[in-house]
Protein backbone atom coordinates (compact mmCIF):
# COMPACT_ATOMS: atom_id res chain seq x y z
CA UNK A 1 0.00 0.00 0.00
CA UNK A 2 1.18 3.48 -0.82
CA UNK A 3 -0.25 6.62 0.79
CA UNK A 4 0.08 10.18 -0.38
CA UNK A 5 -0.63 13.37 1.55
CA UNK A 6 -3.14 15.66 -0.12
CA UNK A 7 -2.14 19.22 -0.96
CA UNK A 8 1.46 18.79 0.19
CA UNK A 9 2.91 21.21 -2.37
CA UNK A 10 0.27 23.89 -1.80
CA UNK A 11 0.52 23.67 1.97
CA UNK A 12 4.31 23.70 1.90
CA UNK A 13 4.20 26.81 -0.27
CA UNK A 14 1.73 28.50 2.11
CA UNK A 15 3.08 27.42 5.51
CA UNK A 16 6.60 26.13 4.86
CA UNK A 17 8.12 22.67 4.89
CA UNK A 18 8.77 22.68 8.64
CA UNK A 19 5.08 23.09 9.41
CA UNK A 20 4.20 20.07 7.29
CA UNK A 21 7.08 17.96 8.60
CA UNK A 22 6.09 18.61 12.21
CA UNK A 23 2.52 17.47 11.51
CA UNK A 24 3.55 14.45 9.44
CA UNK A 25 6.32 13.29 11.77
CA UNK A 26 3.95 13.41 14.74
CA UNK A 27 1.35 11.38 12.87
CA UNK A 28 3.58 8.60 11.50
CA UNK A 29 4.08 6.91 14.92
CA UNK A 30 0.29 6.73 15.30
CA UNK A 31 0.10 4.91 11.97
CA UNK A 32 2.89 2.56 13.03
CA UNK A 33 1.06 1.78 16.27
CA UNK A 34 -2.07 0.75 14.39
CA UNK A 35 -0.23 -1.52 11.93
CA UNK A 36 0.77 -4.36 14.25
CA UNK A 37 -2.85 -5.28 15.01
CA UNK A 38 -3.45 -5.53 11.25
CA UNK A 39 -0.29 -7.54 10.51
CA UNK A 40 1.25 -4.62 8.68
CA UNK A 41 4.48 -2.70 8.78
CA UNK A 42 5.84 0.64 7.68
CA UNK A 43 8.55 -0.02 5.15
CA UNK A 44 9.58 3.57 4.61
CA UNK A 45 8.59 7.19 4.60
CA UNK A 46 9.21 8.81 1.25
CA UNK A 47 8.62 12.55 1.31
CA UNK A 48 4.92 12.99 2.09
CA UNK A 49 4.11 9.33 1.43
CA UNK A 50 4.18 6.05 3.32
CA UNK A 51 5.00 2.66 1.85
CA UNK A 52 3.22 0.00 3.91
CA UNK A 53 3.17 -3.79 3.65
CA UNK A 54 0.52 -6.17 4.97
CA UNK A 55 0.38 -9.95 5.20
CA UNK A 56 -2.89 -10.05 3.28
CA UNK A 57 -5.31 -7.87 1.39
CA UNK A 58 -8.00 -8.02 4.06
CA UNK A 59 -5.41 -6.65 6.47
CA UNK A 60 -4.46 -3.94 3.96
CA UNK A 61 -8.11 -2.91 3.58
CA UNK A 62 -8.45 -2.86 7.35
CA UNK A 63 -5.24 -0.84 7.54
CA UNK A 64 -6.67 1.83 5.24
CA UNK A 65 -9.81 2.04 7.37
CA UNK A 66 -7.71 2.28 10.54
CA UNK A 67 -5.53 5.06 9.11
CA UNK A 68 -8.63 6.96 8.01
CA UNK A 69 -10.05 6.64 11.54
CA UNK A 70 -6.75 7.97 12.94
CA UNK A 71 -6.88 10.88 10.51
CA UNK A 72 -10.47 11.74 11.52
CA UNK A 73 -9.43 11.80 15.18
CA UNK A 74 -6.26 13.74 14.38
CA UNK A 75 -8.12 16.35 12.32
CA UNK A 76 -11.07 16.83 14.68
CA UNK A 77 -11.08 20.39 16.03
CA UNK A 78 -7.89 21.40 14.23
CA UNK A 79 -7.68 24.29 11.80
CA UNK A 80 -7.52 23.24 8.15
CA UNK A 81 -3.82 24.12 7.93
CA UNK A 82 -3.07 21.49 10.61
CA UNK A 83 -5.17 18.68 9.12
CA UNK A 84 -3.79 15.73 7.17
CA UNK A 85 -5.59 13.94 4.34
CA UNK A 86 -4.31 10.81 2.60
CA UNK A 87 -5.06 9.06 -0.65
CA UNK A 88 -4.23 5.36 -1.05
CA UNK A 89 -3.12 2.86 -3.67
CA UNK A 90 -3.32 -0.86 -2.92
CA UNK A 91 -1.58 -3.50 -5.01
CA UNK A 92 -0.98 -7.22 -4.55
CA UNK A 93 1.62 -9.49 -6.07
CA UNK A 94 5.20 -10.64 -6.05
CA UNK A 95 7.72 -8.15 -4.74
CA UNK A 96 11.43 -8.05 -4.22
CA UNK A 97 11.63 -7.41 -0.45
CA UNK A 98 14.92 -5.88 0.67
CA UNK A 99 13.73 -5.31 4.23
CA UNK A 100 13.84 -1.51 4.12
CA UNK A 101 12.30 -1.29 0.64
CA UNK A 102 10.18 -3.34 -1.76
CA UNK A 103 10.08 -3.34 -5.54
CA UNK A 104 7.71 -4.74 -8.14
CA UNK A 105 4.98 -3.90 -10.61
CA UNK A 106 2.25 -3.83 -7.95
CA UNK A 107 4.35 -1.53 -5.74
CA UNK A 108 4.76 0.83 -8.70
CA UNK A 109 1.06 0.72 -9.54
CA UNK A 110 0.06 1.29 -5.91
CA UNK A 111 2.38 4.30 -5.83
CA UNK A 112 0.85 5.74 -9.00
CA UNK A 113 -2.68 5.17 -7.70
CA UNK A 114 -1.98 6.73 -4.31
CA UNK A 115 -0.06 9.71 -5.67
CA UNK A 116 -1.65 10.48 -9.03
CA UNK A 117 -5.12 8.98 -9.27
CA UNK A 118 -6.87 8.62 -5.91
CA UNK A 119 -8.46 11.66 -4.33
CA UNK A 120 -8.05 12.51 -0.64
CA UNK A 121 -9.84 9.91 1.46
CA UNK A 122 -10.00 7.47 -1.46
CA UNK A 123 -8.40 4.01 -1.71
CA UNK A 124 -7.96 2.46 -5.16
CA UNK A 125 -7.06 -1.16 -5.84
CA UNK A 126 -5.18 -2.68 -8.75
CA UNK A 127 -6.81 -5.52 -10.72
CA UNK A 128 -4.45 -8.04 -9.09
CA UNK A 129 -5.50 -6.82 -5.65
CA UNK A 130 -9.18 -7.16 -6.53
CA UNK A 131 -8.67 -10.72 -7.81
CA UNK A 132 -6.84 -11.74 -4.63
CA UNK A 133 -9.54 -10.47 -2.25
CA UNK A 134 -12.06 -12.88 -0.74
CA UNK A 135 -15.53 -12.66 -2.30
CA UNK A 136 -17.04 -11.07 0.82
CA UNK A 137 -14.59 -8.18 0.55
CA UNK A 138 -14.94 -7.71 -3.24
CA UNK A 139 -18.68 -7.18 -2.83
CA UNK A 140 -17.86 -3.99 -0.93
CA UNK A 141 -15.78 -2.55 -3.75
CA UNK A 142 -17.05 -0.01 -6.26
CA UNK A 143 -15.95 0.10 -9.86
CA UNK A 144 -13.79 3.16 -10.43
CA UNK A 145 -13.08 2.96 -14.16
CA UNK A 146 -10.08 2.47 -16.40
CA UNK A 147 -6.83 4.40 -16.19
CA UNK A 148 -3.99 4.27 -18.69
CA UNK A 149 -0.49 3.35 -17.51
CA UNK A 150 2.17 3.24 -20.18
CA UNK A 151 -0.34 2.63 -22.94
CA UNK A 152 -2.14 -0.14 -21.04
CA UNK A 153 -5.67 0.39 -19.76
CA UNK A 154 -6.06 -0.81 -16.17
CA UNK A 155 -9.49 -1.32 -14.55
CA UNK A 156 -9.55 0.00 -11.01
CA UNK A 157 -11.84 -0.46 -8.03
CA UNK A 158 -12.45 1.78 -5.05
CA UNK A 159 -12.65 0.63 -1.46
CA UNK A 160 -15.45 2.61 0.24
CA UNK A 161 -14.24 4.40 3.34
CA UNK A 162 -16.26 6.05 6.07
CA UNK A 163 -17.39 9.58 5.36
CA UNK A 164 -15.45 12.30 7.08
Amino acid sequence: MFTDTANFTTRTFEYGILHFLMLFERFVPEVQGSLAARRGRLIKVEGDSLLLEFEGLREACGGVRAIEALLRRHNRGRPERDQLLFSYGIGWGDVLDLGDDVFGLEVNLASKLGEDVARPGEALLTPAAVLALPAAETRRLRHYGAVEFGGVMVELHRLPLSAR
